[in-house]
């Protein structure tokens, strides 16, 4: 394989376990698999059946998905600069802060609302 994702040693290319069905990197037997599974229901079912259990249901599930996206982040603020969260954040000569603006939202936030902006009301 030319990518590497986390998961790929869970793939299982044959035997009872096989969870994924591999082609030429051209593709260039794609569709003899195709026919060949057409005609072998059974076993595509079964091929189908035990990727959902692997992938679906147990590795790439959302909340795995999200804990990937935020070790992600994570590994890359510690090489990367440092962010201002806040715009006109400052403490005034009293100790009391000034008006401040949030910059951005929290990956958590975006993730669950699936969007950069939202009413609160």
């Amino acid at each position: 394989m030319q990518w590497i994702q986390p998961h790929h040693y869970l793939f299982v290319t044959d035997g009872p376990q096989q969870n994924i069905v591999e082609v030429e990197r051209d593709f260039s037997d794609l569709e003899d698999k195709i026919g060949y599974y057409l005609s072998h229901e059974t076993e595509a079912e079964r091929i189908a059946d035990n990727s959902a259990k692997v992938f679906r249901d147990r590795y790439l599930t959302p909340a795995a998905e999200a804990c990937y996206w935020r070790k992600l982040f994570r590994g890359w603020a510690e090489v990367s600069f440092e962010p201002e969260f806040y715009q006109g954040t400052r403490l005034s000569v009293g100790g009391q802060l000034e008006l401040r603006e949030w910059r951005g939202i929290p990956f958590e936030s975006y993730a669950l609302m699936q969007a950069l902006s939202w009413s609160t009301s």
